[in-house]
């Protein structure tokens, strides 16, 4: 017998599967923040700025494929090495999840997004308010 916790589950991660946003990992919004700041990096340059020692650069050239594949990122190869820069500005990728939320959370609908995102700044606003005056 199938709990409603479970149908619910089954559903939402069938709707995942028709997401039009790719799932990302911690390591690949880390790369996209880099690759956002700077415009074209190599593996060797996109490495240096992580600081992170626990990543192999095989690694994190295999996570520069997967964005690559997922859309994300374009590569250009310039002699001996590809140049990666963001095929998507954070902005579209922000618009885009929401858009994921606004189809698989509310429903479609506008108000529960609106209210959502006001209850949020509710909650957030001495944060809000300190990013505003630092500018």
């Amino acid at each position: 017998m199938t709990t409603k916790t479970e149908q619910w589950l089954r559903t939402l991660r069938l709707r995942q599967a028709h997401s039009r946003t790719p799932s990302l990992g911690e390591r690949e919004l880390a790369v996209l923040n880099i690759l956002w700041a700077d415009s074209e990096l190599t593996v060797s340059e996109v490495h240096n700025r992580m600081g992170d020692s626990d990543i192999s650069v095989n690694t994190l050239q295999s996570t520069l494929e997967r964005l690559v594949r997922k859309s994300l990122l374009t590569r250009q190869k310039q002699a001996r090495a590809y140049l990666y820069s963001a095929a998507v500005s954070r902005a579209t990728l922000i618009s885009s999840l929401l858009r994921d939320i606004r189809r698989d959370v509310a429903g479609g609908e506008m108000v529960p997004m609106v209210s959502g995102f006001a209850e949020f700044l509710a909650e957030d606003g001495d944060l809000l308010q300190r990013e505003h005056s630092d500018e």
